[in-house]
Parts: structure tokens; C-alpha cells; sequence
């Protein structure tokens, strides 16, 4: 288990490794293959539909037990079905809060024309430049992109730990408080955003072997970096998940598991 003295950074570097990365991207590509899959049944017949609701069911069954796994495992818990299932459920409620705050956001961004608009015929004429209504709107929509994010990172909190800690209240307040946990989100995230955008967005112009090449090659390199972000935050977690484990797992007075409990004979 996580020594109590170990920083959430380098705790979670420790637990990191290409085969979780590996395992979380085999996941999405798996859920993503189901659900393309899904799309594509017709609903002409009744026999269509059944088929349709049960292969809907094995994508949820699949998402969500398979993500429970990855965090059990993350965390170093045993896995049980009642865990698995629990976990499933969280994740789902948890995409639902989520979407739900996005869709807010979304009509709070609606009215941003206008406010960058206002704000801009409140600036004096020699500032008008700097504060300029593409400015105003750009701002706008990294404080959206903000919010957005920094209320998923607090979803993934109670997800993750009402999942996998034995003491979940005591370790949602250790990860709600961890300096290193809302850096790597923010910093994370927004490296995410920037890069994939410019790698999407950028076609060597060469043909069209060499555009489809480069675009399996772009997408590959997006996949793996937006992969990596999200385990490392997730190692976070279960580093906060670990030491508070420990904390309540080991009486008061004890060694800590990273110091000898016996002493050579001299």
C-alpha cells in the first residue's frame, strides 16, 4: 500500500504504467466499436428493436464494469460483483450529472455574444483593441471549457472514491483538497484541448495516402496523450484513495509498512 508520506505526484507516477494506459484505451475503442455497432441496427422490426435494447444493455454493462475493473485495480481492491455493479451505477450517474451541467453551460453560452458585446462598449476607446469583442468571446469560452471541466473533475472524485475507498468521505476530502490533483486536471485538460486540436486540425496536404496516414498517425498520438491524462488523474485518486486506506487500516503507534518492524540483532 501507498506510504503515508508519499506525494500524490509521485504516488501516482508509481502506479502508472503503459499496461493501465493500454487497458483504458482497449476499453474506449471497445465501448466505441459496441456503440458505432449499435447505431447502425435498424429498428424496422420488433426483432430489431429487442436487438437493439440488448446490445444498448452490453454497452452499459461493458462501459461501466469495465471501468469499475480499472479503478479496482488502480486501487489495489479486490473485485467483487456487488463492487463492480456499484461502480457501474456511479459511473453512469455520474455521466449524467455530468451531461446535465454541460447542457446548463450550454445555455448560459448561448447569451455570450451579447456580453461580449456590452463588456466591450464598456472599455475606454484606447483599450477596446486589448479587450476586443474576439477576445471577450474567447475568454468566454475558456471560463465554460472551466467550469465544465473542473465539475468533471469533482464527479471523478465521488466516482472514484465511493467506488474503491473503504472510508470514501475521508478520502473525497483528501482528493477534493489535493493541490496536485486540480493542477493536473487544469493543466492537463488544457493541454489536452490545444494539442488535439492542433493535431486534428492540421493535413499535410500531400494526397490522399498521405492525408489518410497522417490522420490515423494524429489520431493515434491524440488517443494515447488524452489516455495518459486521464490515468495519471485517475493514479491521483487512487493515491488520495490508498493513504487515506492506510491511515484508517493502521493503528495508531504502529511502524508505517515503509519502515522495518523488527530490528537486527546487534
Amino acid at each position: 500500500m501507498t506510504s503515508h508520506s508519499t506525494s500524490p505526484l509521485r504516488g501516482a507516477l508509481a502506479l502508472l504504467n503503459v499496461r493501465f494506459i493500454l487497458q483504458q484505451i482497449i476499453l474506449a475503442l471497445l465501448v466505441f466499436g459496441l456503440s458505432v455497432l449499435w447505431l447502425r441496427i435498424p429498428d424496422a422490426s420488433a426483432i430489431d428493436v429487442i436487438g437493439s435494447v440488448l446490445l444498448a444493455l452490453i454497452v452499459l454493462a461493458v462501459a461501466g464494469i469495465g471501468e469499475s475493473s480499472l479503478i479496482l485495480r488502480l486501487s489495489g481492491q479486490h473485485h467483487t460483483l456487488s463492487k463492480l455493479l456499484r461502480g457501474a451505477l456511479l459511473l453512469f450517474i455520474g455521466a449524467a450529472l455530468w451531461l446535465g451541467w454541460s447542457v446548463l453551460l450550454q445555455h448560459l453560452h448561448g447569451d455570450d455574444y451579447l456580453r461580449a458585446g456590452y463588456l466591450n462598449s464598456r472599455f475606454p476607446h484606447s483599450l477596446r483593441n486589448l479587450f476586443s469583442f474576439e477576445h471577450i468571446l474567447l475568454c468566454f469560452g475558456w471560463l465554460w471549457a472551466t467550469l465544465r471541466w473542473i465539475m468533471a473533475g469533482i464527479i471523478a472524485v465521488f466516482v472514484f472514491t465511493l467506488t474503491a475507498s473503504i472510508r470514501p468521505l475521508r478520502a473525497i476530502v483528501r482528493a477534493l483538497s489535493s493541490l496536485s490533483y486540480w493542477s493536473v486536471l487544469i493543466l492537463g485538460t488544457a493541454s489536452a484541448i490545444v494539442i488535439t486540436g492542433l493535431l486534428l486540425e492540421w493535413t499535410p496536404g500531400q494526397g490522399l495516402t498521405i492525408e489518410m496516414l497522417s490522420l490515423v498517425l494524429r489520431l493515434s498520438v491524440a488517443m494515447i496523450l488524452d489516455a495518459t491524462i486521464a490515468c495519471f488523474l485517475l493514479a491521483i485518486l487512487a493515491v488520495c484513495e490508498r493513504q487515506t486506506d492506510a491511515l484508517y487500516l493502521t493503528p495508531a503507534g504502529t511502524p508505517d509498512e515503509s519502515h522495518p518492524r523488527t530490528e537486527e540483532t546487534p
